[in-house]
């Protein structure tokens, strides 16, 4: 309380859940927690808030998030944590989705003509669907041990990093920046009260 910190546990996202339906029931717009938490930095802090906090929205009715990439309750803000937090917001929204009863229904069908101890590798549905199947990552690619040894071993920090760095390097200034940045130090001085 004295130092006005965040604080998020289980309950909090339970919370953001149950605000979510309330402003829903009333057809408003809800953020909640919209991505913030607690992490240091990109660390595995962060990493657990983000996935908490955008699978939980994602299933549930949030609408809006703002906040990512943000750390230290929303003190600080880590342009790696926000390449991590669209990684994350891609793949609960996938599973979000779940997914259609045709595909399942064409599953089973085929679980059942394969039948007990039979190989599901050749069917009609593994063949078309198994190059879309899967969540393919931006950042991190989908290492067997074996490829992970040949590529040297990379550790996952090192791979989101380059690819942040990577997205910043290629990134150019938005066509209006100088309106917006006079817009933003014109509200700071306002609330700060300097003139």
């Amino acid at each position: 309380m004295r130092g006005m910190g965040s604080f998020y546990d289980a309950h909090s996202y339970v919370l953001n859940l149950a605000c979510a339906e309330m402003m829903a029931h009333y057809g408003l717009p809800h953020v909640g927690t919209s991505g913030s938490g607690i992490g240091w930095g990109p660390d595995p802090i962060a990493w657990g808030h983000q996935w908490m906090n955008h699978l939980t929205s994602c299933l549930g009715k949030v609408g809006l998030v703002p906040f990512v990439g943000d750390n230290l309750g929303s003190k600080a803000f880590s342009p790696v944590v926000a390449v991590y937090a669209n990684d994350v917001i891609a793949q609960a929204r996938r599973l979000a989705q779940g997914f259609r009863w045709e595909d399942a229904q064409m599953a089973l069908e085929e679980i059942s003509a394969v039948g007990p101890a039979g190989n599901y590798l050749t069917t009609r549905s593994t063949l078309e669907l198994c190059h879309r199947a899967y969540y393919r990552s931006d950042v991190f690619p989908n290492l067997t041990l074996e490829a992970w040894q040949e590529e040297g071993r990379p550790r996952a920090m090192e791979a989101l990093r380059r690819h942040t760095r990577e997205l910043l390097d290629q990134a150019s200034a938005p066509e209006d920046q100088r309106e917006l940045i006079s817009k933003g130090e014109a509200f700071i001085r306002r609330v700060a009260g300097v003139r």
